[in-house]
């Protein structure tokens, strides 16, 4: 049985996606790298904005506490991995998983697990997380490779987030993100592109974009934050765009620079 640190004290308990503690409110994902994570301030303004919505406190690792959050990644006792954070009515709990390696280019699928409406806009990020669960189950069941990301569309047919990811396309010059109407989270990756990016944002309620010149894959545990796609194919499989992934490469290059300014080490 893997071991998370609670309220100050090791407990069993099972990090892995999609497990959550009962109770569990509110979550984020971080990764560690060599003892550092990025944009931790990032998450955890996300994580507040959740908390206040349902009325929770903020224990001391959600208010940003270092000498608590490097006490307990060195209880955790790793220097690699995927840090989750999960904070209920009465406990916050922190979990150290393995960091998967990560594809320097993805490949879309469109997905037919329409993206549930958000009870609050900007939706929080909340667990259990069963619509995300939901797609990427169906996601699975194509039988396709880490490479591949799922894509979900609100119920309009809007391109509306990744089921683990956000999503944004260069077009025309400009940085299209998909509308918050689409029920996307606020991704912490996603805002700090368009903080960084140096280009117009347009807030779209869109189909598939066939006309962008580069679509890129948005996560936070990707190194440097995102990565490119070459290829997006619609829910039967069929191919409906490609592109060079080379051409996200200056504005992931921008993305991967900011974020590594914000680096703090935790072990």
């Amino acid at each position: 049985m893997s071991c998370v640190w609670r309220d100050g004290v090791l407990v069993d308990g099972d990090p892995s996606p999609g497990s959550f503690p009962f109770g569990a409110a509110f979550f984020e994902t971080v990764a560690l790298r060599d003892g550092s994570v990025e944009c931790l301030d990032d998450h955890l303004a996300r994580l507040r904005g959740g908390l206040e919505l349902a009325g929770l406190p903020a224990g001391p690792l959600a208010s940003g506490d270092l000498v608590v959050w490097r006490s307990a990644v060195g209880a955790l006792g790793g220097r690699d991995g995927v840090l989750r954070l999960v904070v209920g009515r009465d406990f916050e709990e922190l979990g150290l998983r393995a960091l998967l390696p990560s594809p320097p280019v993805f490949r879309l699928r469109s997905l037919r697990t329409v993206r549930d409406a958000p009870e609050w806009l900007p939706r929080p990020k909340s667990a259990p997380w069963a619509n995300s669960l939901a797609a990427s189950v169906e996601l699975r069941s194509h039988g396709v490779g880490a490479g591949v990301e799922g894509v979900q569309f609100d119920a309009r047919g809007h391109v509306s987030e990744g089921s683990r990811s956000s999503l944004a396309w260069l077009e025309d010059g400009a940085l299209h993100v998909p509308a918050v109407s689409t029920g996307r989270l606020p991704g912490t990756a996603l805002a700090q592109l368009v903080r960084c990016a140096g280009l117009p944002v347009v807030e779209a309620e869109s189909a598939v974009p066939v006309r962008a010149e580069a679509v890129l894959v948005l996560r936070s545990t990707l190194p440097g934050g995102g990565a490119g796609v070459d290829a997006w194919d619609d829910a039967e499989g069929r191919r409906i765009w490609s592109g060079d992934p080379a051409a996200a490469h200056s504005t992931l290059g921008l993305l991967a620079a900011h974020r590594a300014q914000r680096a703090l080490r935790l072990a």
